[in-house]
């Protein structure tokens, strides 16, 4: 019968059978990497899209959270052996010049998508603005591991918000170590005629495949208890990265491992010293004939804006990220569905969440960075980088109403992965007009 127990066990059982096999279907397909595979790939991606309301509501929470756990980290590998090593793609370009660097356009993945630079070619072949690394650490790192389904599964947690289109991770920065992802920058370099950009300001912005900056996100590794360690394996971080990324993002905002330092007063010390050190390294490399690499800093919060854009400039930073993925789940106003699995969620693994549920305050704060670059006479010489919520081409337009001269996405990326026509997404939400020009041509 409809309604008896094992009818909904056998429901909840054959949709996770089904969830799965279209996970399986997606990495077979995309195994060789030939332009065929890779769309059936993102075809069972927008059938995973779809779906997913119907699994959130059939599944056990525990269950749709283990499911999706266990699947993002294979599709992520999907999608990186589907990427092809072609010639320059057709990328849409605005001619932007930032931080002394040329930009195909304004939009690039957020930090966490692209863990160790396994996804440069599929984010270049797709049309990105720019790519950020990582984070990467010093040493390989698990992130956080939970155990699943009464210890079938052990892993990192992460979760679709279906309703929202939000998600929540409690990943805890699982890396291989930054020497695997500075192997994998190299190579996606020298295969594609890439090299790393000098940053000079005043120069116009160039355009094609060269244009496409590479950063690299870095953080203290969470198993270091000891301040020094952790600062340690930061600068040796960005002593490795320096040759080869474009820009440097430093992480002082994962929510889900602990940074170290006390509260208050001792935790503005303690990042004044933090930062003083990793520009001091960054200099150092520029006076010995090395490129002056610019710096950003990534927030959760921005605290009082324009105190914090004076603070950060001072010490030679030269822009800010704003924000990471956020804590104060009561803050946000989600669909019932949404709420219950996101109560079901934080209880058991914590986590930050992201997305469209998010997209107001990270505007708010972008704005407000802005306006302070503005009153302190920054312009040009601090960018803001608005990451949090962008999803669509309204989003866009309504981030570069703030000022913010880049963005970045990835659950919004990952949402565009799964609409018609994925090739032509950065065209789409970045330069929407032409896009629709070019539709309208081929009528």
């Amino acid at each position: 019968r409809p309604g008896h127990p094992q009818a909904r066990m056998l429901r909840r059982t054959a949709s996770a059978c089904a969830a799965g096999g279209v996970l399986a279907a997606g990495a077979y397909a995309a195994q060789g990497g030939d332009e065929g595979r890779r769309s059936v790939l993102l075809g069972l991606a927008r059938a995973d899209e779809q779906l997913r309301p119907a699994l959130a509501a059939l599944l056990p929470a525990e269950a749709f959270v283990a499911l999706y756990s266990a699947s993002r980290t294979p599709f992520l590998g999907a999608l990186a052996a589907s990427a092809g090593c072609g010639a320059v793609p057709s990328a849409p370009s605005i001619g932007l010049r930032a931080m002394g660097l040329s930009f195909r356009n304004d939009l690039g993945n957020a930090a966490g998508l692209d863990k160790d630079g396994t996804l440069l070619d599929f984010n270049y072949a797709l049309g990105a603005g720019y790519a950020v690394v990582g984070t990467v650490l010093s040493d390989p790192h698990s992130g956080n591991l939970f155990d699943f389904l009464g210890g079938l599964w052990r892993g990192n947690a992460w979760t679709p918000l279906p309703s929202s289109g939000g998600a929540l991770n409690s990943l805890g920065l699982p890396s291989k170590g930054v020497e695997p992802a500075l192997r994998n920058i190299a190579a996606f370099r020298e295969r594609h005629g890439v090299p790393p950009q000098r940053a000079e300001h005043g120069r116009p912005a160039g355009d094609g495949g060269a244009s496409f900056p590479v950063g690299v996100s870095i953080m203290g590794h969470p198993a270091h208890g000891d301040p020094a360690d952790k600062l340690e394996g930061v600068l040796r971080c960005v002593r490795l990265c320096l040759p080869l990324a474009d820009f440097i993002e430093i992480n002082e905002s994962c929510p889900n491992v602990h940074h170290g330092g006390g509260h208050g007063g001792d935790a503005t010390a303690e990042l004044r010293k933090r930062l003083e050190a990793i520009v001091a390294e960054r200099d150092a490399a520029a006076r010995g004939g090395g490129r002056r690499v610019p710096l950003l800093v990534k927030l959760g919060d921005l605290g009082e804006a324009e105190g914090t854009v004076r603070f950060l400039s001072r010490l030679g930073i030269d822009g800010v990220v704003a924000l990471n993925t956020q804590k104060d789940y009561a803050s946000f106003e989600l669909p019932p569905a949404d709420r219950a699995l996101l109560d079901s969620y934080t209880a058991r693994y914590g986590g930050g969440l992201s997305g469209p549920p998010i997209l107001d305050r990270s505007s708010a704060q972008a704005a407000a960075a802005q306006a302070a670059v503005r009153e302190l006479g920054l312009a040009g010489r601090f960018v803001v980088v608005h990451v949090g919520g962008v999803q669509s081409a309204a989003d866009v337009q309504r981030s570069r109403a703030t000022g913010a001269e880049l963005r970045q996405w990835y659950t919004g990326l990952m949402h565009g992965l799964a609409r018609p026509e994925p090739d032509l997404l950065y065209e789409r939400v970045t330069a929407p007009e032409r896009h629709q020009r070019l539709r309208a041509a081929m009528r």
